[in-house]
């Protein structure tokens, strides 16, 4: 046999192993991917809390994004949708109190109604809905029926994330202004993973909440304590904060 013609044969099935095994790597990776997408719809996170669990943000940032939800909402319905109704399913459960207490119903969706520039939480039975339709979905009325709109919904997640993207980068630049090198802080207050720092190198009349600060410092940083910023990160300092915040206060 011609020796040319084996090498052909034999680079082509070279070729074709390496096609195939490209092609059966392709298939897991998108096939995770789909996976994975089908489980976070399967969870029906709304984005909101999604967003926010994923971001460090101050208690003030954090409640601004919640309300500014509905105005993005409301402004993407009045732009996009005219006269019509927009729907928007912003969570797998009705939240309500009672007797001081909160309540979940399970057997409904919460959903967002825009109409006529506003907007109205309702709740719609989760028998009722179409298996297509989960949280953070855009859907309306057709004949009756419940349609999902697959490219509203793409567009107004992404009207979301850019808001809240926003409240992020006017945040950083905040902090950014607030974090001085060499300047030592005393914790003035513990929320979550955040603390309230006050400056007692420069003794502003105002604290700032800091969102960064290393886990292992968490522990340590209570009311009092003293952190120094330094290359660019916290660190433990002393614990005699009020005891310098006094001094200052006394000498102003």
């Amino acid at each position: 046999m011609n020796l040319n013609l084996i090498n052909g044969i034999f680079n082509n099935l070279k070729e074709n192993q390496f096609v195939q095994s490209f092609i059966n790597e392709l298939s897991n990776y998108l096939e995770g991917n789909l996976k994975n997408n089908m489980d976070l719809k399967n969870k029906e996170i709304p984005i909101i809390e999604n967003l926010i669990a994923k971001s460090n943000l101050t208690t003030v940032n954090e409640n601004s994004i919640r309300l500014k939800e509905n105005d993005v909402i409301l402004k993407y319905a009045e732009n996009k949708f005219s006269n019509d109704s927009m729907y928007f399913v912003r969570d797998s459960k009705k939240t309500y109190w009672s007797n001081n207490e909160e309540h979940y119903n399970n057997e409904v969706y919460s959903v967002l109604k825009a109409e006529n520039n506003k907007i109205e939480e309702i709740e719609i039975s989760k028998k009722d809905m179409p298996r297509d339709i989960r949280v953070n979905d855009v859907f309306k009325i057709e004949n009756g029926n419940y349609v999902i709109d697959n490219i509203a919904t793409k567009e107004l997640q992404e009207e979301i994330m850019n808001m809240v993207q926003e409240i992020i980068d006017k945040q950083n630049i905040s902090l950014t202004e607030h974090r001085k090198e060499g300047h030592l802080y005393m914790v003035t207050e513990e929320i979550g993973n955040n603390r309230f720092l006050w400056d007692l190198t420069d003794a502003p009349e105002f604290e700032f909440e800091e969102v960064q600060l290393p886990k292992d410092l968490l522990e340590k940083a209570t009311q009092g304590i003293v952190l120094k910023y330094i290359n660019g990160g916290y660190e433990y300092y002393s614990s005699d904060g009020f005891e310098r915040a006094e001094r200052i206060h006394s000498s102003s």
